[in-house]
């Protein structure tokens, strides 16, 4: 459980502090996270988020609109917010000392006539630069149903793979390098998105020319002696569908072409594709969400050697009061090297402007267990009514 260096009975001690503080702070209440959209529409942060920055149905719809409200009225706004995080690790890795790690966030979104520019700016951590994460243009089409987006994206995956992620760990394949291709599922991309209802479902198609290089809290870059970038643009198709009551499942693939030059050699191309399929599920207070991923490299070393890789996640919750949650998640990837991890974590808001999350991460069948922890703070407060 929670040692933090301490001997066993402190340990118990100092973990039965952790979890009556924790519980404590799930008696429900408002959640208001950044107030760049609330102010806007005069509305709490409640009615798009669950836990901080987590989305819930409605703030799904809202972003999928383009983040507008059509017809209804608006308020001067604060542009733009910070967002801090504050994380812990216990045993931090063989390479550092490093315990506490601050790293923060500088969010931007401004209407410009009828598209919304948004922005997301991490401001480094753990000694590394600040990197623009994300930044686009999105418009949403209220008469077609169509959603537009051009700029720094994320792949619209079942989940947010990094800026609006539950825990601190990537899921399951999303985070997987294969060979020598250093481009994720979670890696952003440059890119133009259309989105689209297609009766109770949803479909979207991406186009990706180039990648970023940033994470959504910034870090220490890792130099691999590698260039990479897109020989031929990368496409992606989509889909989500519900089967029934609190059942929805996904479809999705991904295909391109990579250009790899290793320590100065004449770079050589890796022709690629990713599929998945996901499934989305609720009742009452359980929650299940599960993803699965095929994946081929036709080069994966240069040398013309083919590689296939898959994994994924099942992430199973339960919701206590409106802005808490208890989960547990299976992590697996194999390209080749097969992994898998067991992470037990539980998040609630401690504040209505903050969140606190702790988790556990355990190889399986063995190896070293991670304990970690990381304070969220959203800030400036809203304003107005």
């Amino acid at each position: 459980m929670l040692a933090f260096g301490l001997r066993p009975i402190r340990r118990r001690a100092a973990a039965f502090v952790l979890l009556a503080a924790f519980a404590l702070s799930c008696v429900p209440r408002t959640a208001e996270a950044i107030p760049i959209f609330a102010q806007r529409y005069h509305m709490s942060c409640e009615t798009c988020h669950s836990v901080l920055p987590e989305l819930n149905a409605f703030g799904n719809a809202f972003r999928n609109r383009g983040y507008r409200l059509d017809g209804a009225p608006k308020y001067g706004t604060t542009i733009l917010a910070l967002r801090e995080q504050v994380g812990y690790e216990r045993d931090p890795g063989p390479d550092s000392t490093r315990r506490w790690d601050p790293a923060g966030a500088v969010l931007g979104a401004v209407e410009v006539g009828h598209v919304e520019a948004f922005m997301h700016e991490s401001l480094g951590s753990g000694g590394g630069p600040s990197s623009l994460f994300l930044g686009y243009l999105a418009y949403g089409d209220a008469h077609s149903g169509m959603l537009y987006r051009a700029g720094l994206i994320e792949l619209p995956l079942i989940h947010s793979p990094a800026q609006r992620n539950d825990t601190l760990t990537t899921y399951g394949y999303e985070g997987t390098l294969t060979g020598l291709n250093d481009l994720t599922l979670a890696t952003p991309r440059w890119a133009f998105e259309v989105e689209h209802d297609l009766g109770p479902g949803r479909v979207a198609a991406t186009i990706s020319f180039a990648n970023g290089g940033g994470s959504a809290y910034g870090g220490a870059p890792v130099a691999t002696g590698r260039v990479e970038s897109f020989a031929t643009p990368e496409v992606g198709l989509f889909a989500r569908y519900p089967v029934g009551t609190g059942v929805q499942v996904g479809l999705d693939a991904l295909e391109g072409t990579r250009s790899i030059a290793v320590g100065g050699a004449t770079a050589f191309q890796d022709p690629y594709t990713r599929v998945g399929t996901s499934i989305e599920a609720h009742r009452g207070r359980l929650e299940l969400l599960a993803e699965q991923w095929w994946g081929n490299d036709a080069n994966s070393d240069g040398g013309g050697t083919p590689l296939d890789s898959n994994g994924g996640f099942a992430r199973l919750r339960w919701r206590i009061g409106n802005h808490a949650f208890i989960g547990v998640r299976e992590d697996a990837a194999a390209a080749p090297a097969a992994t898998r991890s067991l992470l037990w974590y539980a998040e609630t808001q401690v504040t209505p402007h903050a969140r606190i999350v702790i988790q556990q991460q355990r190889p399986v069948p063995g190896g070293r267990t991670s304990l970690e922890g990381a304070l969220t703070v959203g800030i400036p407060w809203p304003r107005g009514e």
